[in-house]
């Protein structure tokens, strides 16, 4: 192994030190990013089709994306068979009362903007 001279050894080590740099900050970033993905905003964003470019997304994207979500998640499959099966379809009312409140109230709140 070669020794390094003074100036390269100090070239060196800011190299390391800048790498080091752009790594912390990678690393504050993606959490940054992490965090904002995890919100309730966030989740409903990755469900949902994207509302800002204006383009609605074809049924059998949807699709795609519902199996993809139910083969990551597999709660998702499980909460909808509970949903649809004979002891759920007694609550499925409530569920159904619920669930147009929020999209009321989310209709509500986007017409205020």
């Amino acid at each position: 192994m070669t020794r390094l001279s003074t100036k390269d050894r100090a070239v060196r080590i800011e190299l390391l030190r800048a790498r080091a740099a752009i790594e912390r900050q990678s690393v504050a970033h993606s959490i940054q990013d992490l965090g904002q993905s995890l919100t309730p905003r966030g989740i409903l964003d990755a469900v949902l089709p994207p509302r800002a470019s204006g383009k609605r997304r074809p049924p059998s994207q949807l699709l795609l994306q519902a199996f993809s979500m139910t083969r990551r998640y597999p709660m998702v499959l499980s909460l909808g068979s509970a949903l649809l099966s004979g002891a759920a379809r007694r609550k499925l009312r409530w569920w159904k009362l619920a669930a147009g409140a929020v999209v009321a109230w989310q209709m509500s709140r986007n017409l205020r903007r």
